[in-house]
């Protein structure tokens, strides 16, 4: 299901690409789709409109990889696109967004401003100033309110770099990492993807004996069912 395949990157106006790592997640709107639970013509929008076009004119910088049949990105795009996604539920602008993804970015000068640790800490604190206007208060509360939520799913190496990502969140054992079984949802500790977990549940094995297959908790099986059937 998840993507994994050669790609090649096109000149764009940005002037640094993504190094495409072997035997890491790269993922299709599909992909994005399944692992946050959108809708994939959503996904797909804010890939074209954010990932490829405005991001990058912002950072000078390209985050995807491109063929023919669509645009494929790392594991970090895809949690731009979780929280972008937040951002979007609470009715707030693609001004905005931007307006923030830039401060960010120039602040600590990352070319990833929201899948770094340290945006947490200052999401209550960060005021910009653009014309004359700051951005309205209530913008800065529920950006709060977002990372909450986003440091609960997403676990950081000591660097504040997103390394893994848990959909149901952190106290459930469906796991994102980029470096396991090419960043498809898999239960933690283990390489036992989540789709074919559920594949076994559809064809009529039972919880308990698809737990004692895989040597993992009837709370893992369950875990990936819901899961799977949420997707």
């Amino acid at each position: 299901m998840f993507a994994y395949i050669n790609v090649i990157l096109h000149n764009t106006v940005a002037t640094s690409f993504e190094e495409l790592r072997i035997g890491e997640g790269i993922y299709t709107s599909r992909d994005i789709a399944t692992i946050l639970n959108l809708p994939i013509k959503k996904v797909s929008y804010w890939l074209s409109k954010y990932v490829r076009e405005k991001f990058p004119q912002i950072t000078g910088y390209v985050y995807n990889f491109e063929q023919e049949k669509g645009i494929y990105v790392n594991f970090k795009s895809l949690l731009q696109i979780y929280v972008l996604s937040e951002l979007r539920s609470r009715g707030h602008t693609n001004k905005e967004i931007l307006k923030i993804y830039s401060a960010i970015s120039d602040k600590y000068n990352t070319n990833y401003p929201f899948a770094k640790k340290n945006i947490y800490s200052v999401g209550s604190e960060l005021l910009m100033e653009e014309n004359g206007e700051l951005v309205d208060a209530n913008f800065q509360i529920s950006l709060k309110e977002i990372l909450s939520e986003y440091i609960h799913k997403i676990e950081f190496d000591r660097e504040g770099n997103a390394v893994r990502f848990f959909p149901l969140g952190k106290d459930k054992s469906i796991v994102v990492d980029p470096k396991v079984q090419f960043g498809s949802p898999v239960i933690k500790g283990t390489r036992v993807n989540a789709d074919i977990i559920f594949e076994l549940y559809e064809n009529g094995e039972d919880v308990l004996s698809i737990a004692r297959m895989y040597e993992i908790s009837t709370e893992s099986v369950q875990d990936a069912i819901d899961f799977s059937m949420a997707a």
